[in-house]
């Protein structure tokens, strides 16, 4: 996943190629995503996308993570489980 010196358009393009990868799955396949993907979700669950145990304040990236995810009926795993 490009860091955080990667451009919008850059990020925006990488999630395009995920996507289209997406489409080419039937509906009864479980897809793994898995990297960096230089997001913050935040601590707030949402839906069935977001759980509990995220950490800090959502920024940009995470908000276009999450986003994703609804479109593509994922979810963030790491924000479902409690860290000691």
């Amino acid at each position: 996943m490009p860091t955080t010196a990667y451009t919008d358009e850059e990020v925006d393009d990488l999630y395009e190629q995920i996507e289209e990868i997406l489409q080419g799955t039937n509906g009864h396949s479980y897809v793994m995503a898995l990297g960096d993907w230089n997001a913050v979700v935040g601590e707030n669950s949402e839906d069935d996308c977001v759980g509990n145990f995220g950490l800090g304040s959502r920024n940009e990236r995470g908000q276009k993570l999450v986003e994703f995810c609804k479109k593509n009926r994922m979810m963030i795993t790491n924000t479902w489980f409690k860290s000691n």
